[in-house]
């Protein structure tokens, strides 16, 4: 029997419903107790080439078929018998139905039911619901977008105060294991509203995405930097003693103190920094670190800006 030939179910309902489904974008399959496909929609033949198939085919040799070709539905094991018997103990480990989605080869996606009867049939029917797919991806993309806008500077593409605060109490937590430490360093661009009078808003960005390019390019993988707000960026840094901080800032600061951003009307602008340095305890809070960090900030920039200091 050609299992791609419509069973001849006779007139009336079973005949209109063979018309129907010669003609309509469902995918309708029926397959008899030894799981011998006797019915395949029009839609059924497209999806798996069926048009010019002769002869019988199980539901197994229609899968592996189809993954020679390329064709059906899309497989992630890598052995599709092994994707066979786990399907078929599914299919056919009771009477009733089941709902599932399929992902097609082709990128299409489906709603499937399929009933298993008594006497061993099995009827499958599967709708395309593409569209919703897309639907839904676009709105993970936006859920995506929308957690990474809410985490992240929009000028210099940093995290922002949220994410690098975060990351500062995750860090935290991991000093009780032995031989761990986290130091951060909370840098402030000098006389920034002196730049942004004298040359600009559009120059004062450029000023602050240039120390975020420059800061993100000193710092190693392991270490965070963000924006927490205004001129002010704080760096975390993981595994590292204050000792060893205050050296890294102390060489980013010299780095930013030899930097010219060039404002949009052509004007050279300098700049430096300065920073202030502290090491996390075991007694710690968030809040008590970053407050040691900025009075340390501020002691730099009591004695005159443009350097380091360190309080513990």
């Amino acid at each position: 029997m050609n299992p791609t030939g419509a069973v001849p179910f006779g007139s009336g309902p079973a005949d209109a419903l063979i018309r129907a489904f010669a003609a309509g974008s469902l995918i309708v399959a029926t397959y008899d107790p030894e799981d011998v496909l006797r019915y395949a929609s029009a839609a059924f033949k497209r999806a798996f080439r069926l048009e010019a198939v002769e002869g019988t085919m199980t539901f197994a040799d229609l899968i592996l078929r189809g993954v020679q070709a390329g064709i059906g539905p899309r497989i992630d094991c890598e052995d599709a018998r092994v994707f066979i018997a786990d399907a078929q103990r599914r299919r056919r480990s009771r009477p009733g139905q089941r709902f599932f989605t399929t992902d097609m080869v082709d990128g299409s996606w489906y709603w499937m039911t399929e009933t298993l009867l008594d006497d061993g049939w099995l009827v499958l029917v599967g709708s395309e619901i593409s569209p919703l797919k897309e639907n839904e991806q676009a709105l993970a993309n936006a859920h995506r977008r929308a957690l990474h806008e809410a985490r992240t500077d929009a000028l210099t593409a940093l995290p922002n105060r949220r994410q690098v605060l975060d990351y500062l109490g995750s860090a935290i937590l991991t000093l009780p294991a032995p031989g761990t430490s986290v130091a951060i360093v909370l840098f402030d661009l000098d006389w920034f509203k002196s730049i942004n009078d004298e040359h600009g808003h559009l120059a004062g960005d450029a000023v602050l995405c240039d120390f975020a390019a420059l800061g993100t390019s000193m710092a190693r993988p392991s270490d965070v930097i963000g924006r927490i707000g205004g001129e002010e960026f704080l760096i975390v840094m993981p595994g590292t003693a204050a000792d060893e901080a205050l050296q890294f800032a102390e060489r980013l600061r010299q780095a930013a103190s030899n930097r010219i951003v060039v404002s949009l009307v052509g004007k050279q602008v300098r700049y430096s920094v300065s920073a202030g340095v502290t090491q996390a305890s075991h007694q710690d809070t968030l809040d008590a670190l970053f407050c040691r960090a900025d009075r340390a900030l501020y002691k730099a920039k009591r004695r005159g800006r443009n350097q380091v200091s360190v309080e513990l």
